[in-house]
């Protein structure tokens, strides 16, 4: 009779889909451009945003014209979309596609010391991106022995802690990274200690267009029709 003890076996295995699609990408550095020249025309304005947000940040201000970045974010949430439906491991495309409405995007100024606790966000997504990212955060981040994403990282949280599930996942932004996520997932960054300035965007998407902001919403569509790329 052989001894089949130390044959391997031939399995073959699969992993379920499971949590909140997260996406990241790169903007382009046209886009990047346009972001970060906004951003500081909008610090100048001092448009504060505080009142509405949750973080412990001295500078956060609303954009003065976040219409002109439509067509940019508008592309990008229609890779977020085929994303979504590999995330869901659907065999068809849905019939009606979201009418997303950009609902509200602000500039954080993030200092030494400042953070973000976690919290999550109103409306259907929520994304962030990354500006300028100086390098000194990137070595705080290597001199860092702990087990979380370390300073000026940014989390997300999902489930209910079990040590044997991934209830979490942390990322170390550098410059022109983009997340997009459900705004109910609960996000954090932590603090850094570097006496320097990192620049983020973050904004909201609804998916639909309510009423009201149906005329606003067109003109300003029509007005950005594409992105000069």
């Amino acid at each position: 009779m052989p001894d089949n003890t130390n044959k391997k076996q031939e399995i073959s295995y699969g992993i379920f889909t499971w949590g909140p699609c997260i996406l990241h990408l790169k903007i382009s550095e046209d886009f990047h451009k346009l972001l970060l020249e906004e951003a500081l025309a909008s610090r100048v304005k001092e448009l504060d945003y505080r009142e509405k947000l949750a973080g412990v940040i001295k500078e956060e201000y609303m954009f003065r014209k976040k219409e002109i970045f439509l067509p940019w974010i508008a592309q990008i949430l229609g890779v977020y979309d085929e994303a979504f439906q590999k995330h869901k491991n659907l065999r068809y495309k849905p019939e009606d596609k979201p009418n997303y409405l950009l609902s509200s995007l602000w500039v954080n100024f993030m200092k030494k010391h400042e953070f973000n606790p976690p919290h999550d966000h109103s409306d259907e997504l929520s994304f962030v991106i990354f500006l300028d990212v100086p390098p000194e955060i990137s070595k705080e981040q290597e001199a860092y022995d702990g087990r979380s994403g370390g300073p000026g990282s940014l989390g997300f949280l999902y489930g209910e802690g079990n040590r044997q599930a991934i209830t979490y996942q942390s990322v170390k932004p550098t410059n022109r990274d983009m997340f997009i996520f459900p705004a109910w997932v609960k996000h954090y960054v932590a603090p850094f200690y570097s006496d320097v300035t990192r620049i983020s965007v973050a904004g909201n998407v609804a998916n639909s267009v309510q009423l009201k902001d149906m005329k606003k919403y067109n003109e300003a569509k029509k007005k950005y029709a594409g992105p000069k790329e």
